[in-house]
C-alpha cells in the first residue's frame, strides 16, 4: 500500500541532506513542484540538491529558485532521495541512478496512474491533477510553512497541468489549493503573463509551421502534427517552445484525440497524446507502445523514423475511434 503524506513528512524531517529530482525534459509541474520541495526543505534547514538532466525550460526561468537547478554529474551522498512526477524510473536517465546508489531510501510522489511504485515509501495518488498539488498537500500535512515564492512555483506546476484549471482532471480542492497560494502573497497577473504571454517569436513561428502540416483523420475526431529534427534545427527551438501546441489542435470541435509527435536527436519519436473523453483514452494507447501516463493525457516514445510511427499510433488511435 501507498505510503501516507503523514509517513513522507516523518522520512523527510528525519532526514539532514536530501536530493530531490523530476524527470527529464521538465515540464511546469516538474519544475514548479521540486523548486518548491526545494525551497520548503531548505526552510526547515535541509541541506538539499535539487537537480534534473535538462536545464529549466526559458519559459520557467521566472520562477524563483529555479536557477538552483543543478545536472549530477558525480556519486552523491544523502539521506534520502526524492524523486517527484516521475511515473517510472526510466523517466530519469540511467546515469541518474548510478550517481544515487549509496543513498539508503527514495521517496517516489506523483500523481500518474501508470507510475510504477519505485522507491521505499511510495505515494501516488492519480486523482491529483499534478505533482504540485501533492507538495502543497505535503506541506499542509506536515505545517512546514509557506512564502510567495514557493507558493509561485506551486501555482505553475498546478497551472500547466491542469491547462490553467480547464483540464477535467482540476477538482475543488485544486480550486482551494489555489486560493491558498494567492493568499501567500503570488501575483496571479504577473505569474500568467510570464507563462502564456511572453513566448519568444520562435515559439509562434513553430505553432505556424506546425498547424500548417496539421493532420486530421477518422472524420476529423482526431488531430495530429509533427516536428521534423529539422524543423527544430532550422528554427533553432529549446525545451518548452511546443508547450501548448497540442492544446490548440484539440480544441478543434470535432477532435476527440490530439497527438504530437516530435523526432528526437537520437532517432526516436517522442508522442504526446490528449483525449477530450474517457471512452476515448489515450492512456492505454500509449501504453501499447511502452509509454503511459493518464487516461486523458499520455505519451510514448518509437523507434522512427517519424513517419512510419506517426501511421503506427495512428492506427491505434483509429481502433479506438471506431
Amino acid at each position: 500500500m501507498d505510503s501516507t503524506l503523514s509517513d513522507l513528512a516523518e522520512r523527510i524531517e528525519a532526514a539532514e541532506t536530501l536530493v530531490v529530482v523530476s524527470h527529464d525534459r521538465p515540464d511546469g509541474d516538474a519544475i514548479g513542484s521540486s523548486v518548491a520541495l526545494g525551497l520548503i526543505l531548505r526552510k526547515l534547514g535541509k541541506r538539499v540538491t535539487v537537480v534534473n538532466r535538462d536545464p529549466v525550460p526559458e519559459s520557467l526561468a521566472f520562477l524563483p529558485g529555479s536557477d538552483t537547478i543543478t545536472r549530477l554529474t558525480a556519486p552523491v551522498a544523502a539521506d534520502l532521495l526524492i524523486v517527484l512526477d516521475a511515473a517510472g524510473q526510466d523517466r530519469i536517465e540511467a546515469a541518474f541512478w548510478d550517481h544515487v546508489a549509496a543513498i539508503p531510501a527514495v521517496i517516489n510522489l506523483d500523481h500518474h496512474i501508470s507510475n510504477t511504485r519505485f522507491g521505499d515509501l511510495v505515494h501516488v495518488d492519480a486523482g491529483s491533477p499534478a505533482t504540485g498539488q501533492l507538495v502543497f498537500q505535503l506541506a499542509r500535512t506536515a505545517g512546514w510553512p509557506l512564502d510567495a515564492g514557493i507558493g509561485e512555483n506551486l501555482l505553475v506546476a498546478i497551472s500547466t497541468d491542469t491547462g490553467s484549471f480547464r483540464y477535467p482532471s482540476t477538482t475543488s480542492e485544486t480550486m482551494r489549493i489555489a486560493g491558498e497560494i494567492l493568499d501567500l502573497g503570488v501575483d496571479v497577473g504577473r505569474v500568467n503573463q510570464c507563462l502564456y504571454e511572453s513566448y519568444p517569436l520562435r515559439r509562434v513561428e513553430a505553432l505556424r509551421r506546425l498547424l500548417q502540416g496539421m493532420r486530421l483523420d477518422f472524420g476529423g475526431r482526431c488531430a495530429s502534427v509533427k516536428l521534423p529534427l529539422a524543423l527544430t534545427h532550422e528554427l533553432d527551438l529549446q525545451l518548452g517552445d511546443t508547450e501548448g501546441v497540442i492544446d490548440v489542435i484539440r480544441a478543434i470541435d470535432t477532435v476527440q484525440i490530439a497527438v504530437f509527435f516530435e523526432e528526437l536527436p537520437d532517432g526516436k519519436i517522442r508522442i504526446s497524446s490528449r483525449a477530450k473523453e474517457v471512452r476515448y483514452g489515450v492512456g492505454a494507447i500509449c501504453a501499447q507502445f511502452g509509454g503511459g501516463g493518464h487516461t486523458l493525457a499520455a505519451g510514448a516514445r518509437m523507434a522512427g523514423p517519424l513517419e512510419a510511427a506517426e501511421e503506427r499510433f495512428l492506427a491505434a488511435v483509429g481502433e479506438v475511434l471506431g
